[in-house]
């Protein structure tokens, strides 16, 4: 809830920034000549590019929740895939010893690269057309904090799930 929160504010602020742009492309118009007219129309370009990539960021967002939904996760879960149970200053692991943070934040990270190697072994091992193992490796990308390549399978994912690929 607090992340379509947090998007609904950012739709409104792109909204007002929009209306803003408008705005001063109307004044520009107004003024009238050749640089006025110019000026005008290169702000129109710029907020038709401004509406289209947040249409485009915020359809990608819901078509990913949808599949979160219907995978039954929201995300790959390194703290429990480690064992740890995050604190402010230190972790605990499974055992109930505790762990410096660099340790906490090694562990993260080596259960984060064992579960992206299972992830891509699923993919190349007959899930290239399976939406779930590339929503799988797209979590697993995510949780290795490489998210370039987690938004390229999460895009996959929709593609294959909508029956586009």
């Amino acid at each position: 809830m607090r992340a379509k929160l947090g998007v609904a504010v950012l739709v409104l602020v792109t909204a007002a920034y929009c209306w803003g742009l408008l705005w001063i492309a109307g004044g520009f118009a107004r003024a009238g000549g050749a640089i006025g007219w110019g000026l005008a129309a290169a702000l129109v370009v710029l907020l038709a590019l401004t509406v289209w990539v947040t249409w485009r960021e915020v359809l990608f967002g819901l078509r990913a929740g949808r599949l979160a939904r219907i995978y039954g996760g929201s995300r790959f879960d390194t703290e429990a895939a480690a064992g740890l149970r995050t604190g402010t200053e230190s972790a605990e692991t499974a055992d109930g010893v505790t762990a410096t943070p660099a340790e906490a934040r090694a562990a993260r990270r080596e259960a984060a690269h064992t579960e992206f190697e299972a992830a891509r072994d699923a993919v190349r091992a007959g899930g290239e057309d399976d939406w779930r193992a590339w929503y799988r490796l797209g979590l697993a990308y995510s949780a290795s904090r490489d998210t370039k390549h987690a938004r390229e399978a999460v895009r996959r994912a929709i593609r294959l799930e909508a029956g586009r690929e």
